[in-house]
């Protein structure tokens, strides 16, 4: 009976591989990317998208929900985008995983690549941030890689785990959803962070 029950699993398996890999083709796979997706594409067709009206994070895979949770946000969120450090704002726009910290002080840990690029441009019209700033900013996002978080432009946004209240502006869920993340998220995967 064990040997067929394991036989049963593989087939299963199997099925469900060769279902992932046929629909590749036809689109499935054409989940949006964040701005550093281009040089580490999503994993496995994962992809996150935050609501910042409804306070939500929807985790998707293949474009099929994998799990809808409430999340916390920046403390100022509702007063729009984030322009500078310290407003205390969770930044709009699309980006990508850019680090993975299991040593955070907030349970586990995915690093956002805010500032991008728009963000960059924005800053340098500004005066917040230097030329060379900027061009480091773009490098950054360009590589798929963490982009820099010293700048007055701000930086450090995470999806962490430790939910209490409202943030300094990262994105704050339970730790139970942040095994979750964890398991599904790599580096490269695209996070879209909207109304």
């Amino acid at each position: 009976m064990k040997k067929i029950g394991q036989s049963i699993k593989a087939f299963f398996l199997a099925v469900g591989t060769a279902a992932l890999v046929m629909a590749a083709p036809l689109g499935v796979l054409g989940a949006e990317k964040g701005p550093g997706a281009a040089m580490k594409p999503s994993v496995n067709g994962v992809s996150i998208y935050v609501s910042k009206k409804g306070s939500t994070l929807t985790l998707s895979q293949y474009g099929r929900v994998i799990g809808k949770w409430s999340a916390k946000l920046g403390r100022e969120s509702a007063a729009g985008d984030k322009k500078q450090q310290g407003d205390e704002i969770t930044p709009s726009g699309k980006f990508y995983v850019c680090t993975k910290n299991d040593k955070s002080q907030y349970y586990l840990a995915l690093g956002l690549s805010y500032p991008g690029i728009e963000d960059a441009q924005r800053g340098l019209e500004d005066g917040l941030i230097t030329q060379e700033q900027y061009q480091a900013i773009v490098d950054a996002n360009e590589a798929g890689v963490q982009p820099p978080w010293d700048t007055a432009l701000g930086g450090a946004i995470e999806i962490h785990g430790e939910q209490g209240g409202e943030t300094a502006g990262c994105i704050a869920m339970t730790n139970d959803v942040m095994d979750v993340l964890w398991q599904y998220c790599n580096v490269g995967v695209p996070v879209t962070i909207g109304p």
